[in-house]
């Protein structure tokens, strides 16, 4: 079995960012003009400055009399990296010129890693390159030690120093935030990671061990302070709160 490389700066580039792309495969390419597009197989890779794609099955499709790559799909033991973000999953579509990315979860969960978070999802990811966000089904953000759930979120990044920070997290359907011994329940959040509030509406439900347990129709939590202020349903509303008492003693 040889290495197959192709030198793909000779005709192929990519048009958002002009850059030239190598395409490489274990298990032979396959070039089908008439369809203008091109296959890999086993341990196929395609390279630009910018990033690094490595799965079991690669295919590009092309266009133009300058051949540009516009649409790459991989699948099996998909790996991207890059400057801003590492990202692994089962499947995987790259729309060049729109600078998105689909990941689908099939039989491992897909993860996205920037430089302060980390996105795993049991469904899908979908990353917008061009515009810095990504959004999320059934899946969970880890940052700065604190770990939210939800069926769908979005996360809003800001580059800083050429690299991905998160901006603000909104989260719909099944939330748990985790925060130390501290747990959140509700049906929408909001977290923004710069001054570590956090905002749960809907069937709101605060945690904490055995010293706690408060519910209402909100929760406004400042997480570097552990200050938690809880807001009823409605005018007329209540919220409830449980406290323990206990103490230990020592013998």
């Amino acid at each position: 079995m040889f290495k197959l490389f192709l030198l793909a700066f000779l005709f192929f580039t990519i048009p958002a960012y002009a850059e030239n792309i190598e395409l490489f495969a274990d298990d032979g390419l396959e070039w089908d003009q008439k369809n203008q597009k091109i296959s890999m197989h086993k341990n196929a890779t395609a390279k630009t400055p910018s990033y690094t794609l490595v799965a079991d099955n690669i295919e590009a499709l092309y266009k133009g009399k300058n051949k540009k790559i516009y649409k790459i799909f991989a699948n099996t033991d998909v790996n991207i990296s890059s400057q801003t973000e590492k990202i692994k999953t089962d499947k995987m579509t790259y729309d060049i010129d729109a600078e998105r990315i689909d990941l689908y979860s099939i039989d491992n969960p897909t993860t996205l890693e920037s430089s302060d978070s980390k996105i795993t999802a049991r469904d899908e990811i979908i990353y917008y390159k061009n515009k810095n966000y990504a959004t999320a089904k059934k899946a969970e953000i880890l940052h700065s030690g604190r770990i939210l759930f939800a069926d769908n979120i979005k996360i809003v990044f800001e580059k800083k120093k050429d690299k991905n920070q998160l901006k603000l997290i909104t989260a719909t359907d099944n939330i748990k935030l985790i925060d130390g011994e501290e747990e959140l329940y509700g049906d929408k959040a909001e977290y923004n990671p710069k001054n570590g509030f956090a905002t749960i509406e809907g069937n709101v439900y605060f945690k904490k061990g055995s010293q706690a347990n408060l519910s209402g129709g909100s929760i406004v939590y400042d997480m570097n302070t552990g200050i938690a202020k809880i807001l009823p349903n409605d005018k007329e509303g209540k919220v409830k709160g449980v406290f323990s008492t206990e103490t230990s003693s020592k013998k």
